[in-house]
């Protein structure tokens, strides 16, 4: 089963991908803060984070430019996404794997989250 891990401060967002993607036959694991992630990661390793960029203060780019840094999560998998389109234009500088723009429909996740996970399995990061 594929491990999903959603990071955004909003929990209404949060809490409908979460369901949509159990139904998909995902397990899925939601946060909000940066915070919320690190304490998620120490017992949930995802095979993706999908991250929102703008996250109540915090950077979801900076957040990715650390998880690179880190032996533990420097090949994870990450989906950036945000309603910005001028935020996700050089998601790549920051180590991202892909973006989302929102708004997004559901399916349009999935085939993201998929296609994502496929040039992961091909690709390991310096």
């Amino acid at each position: 089963m594929t491990k999903v891990l959603l990071i955004d401060d909003s929990i209404d967002l949060l809490e409908v991908l979460k369901y949509f993607l159990q139904e998909k036959g995902y397990e899925v694991e939601i946060g909000s803060s940066q915070s919320d992630l690190k304490s998620l990661l120490k017992g949930f390793i995802p095979d993706v984070l999908i991250m929102d960029i703008y996250l109540h203060g915090e950077d979801g780019r900076d957040i990715c430019k650390e998880l690179r840094k880190e032996s533990e999560t420097k090949n994870l998998c990450i989906l950036m996404f945000s309603a910005s389109s001028k935020a996700l234009v050089n998601y790549k500088d920051y180590g991202a794997d892909g973006f989302i723009e929102k708004p997004f429909g559901l399916v349009e996740i999935v085939h993201k989250i998929e296609a994502t996970l496929e040039r992961c399995r091909n690709y390991q990061h310096d």
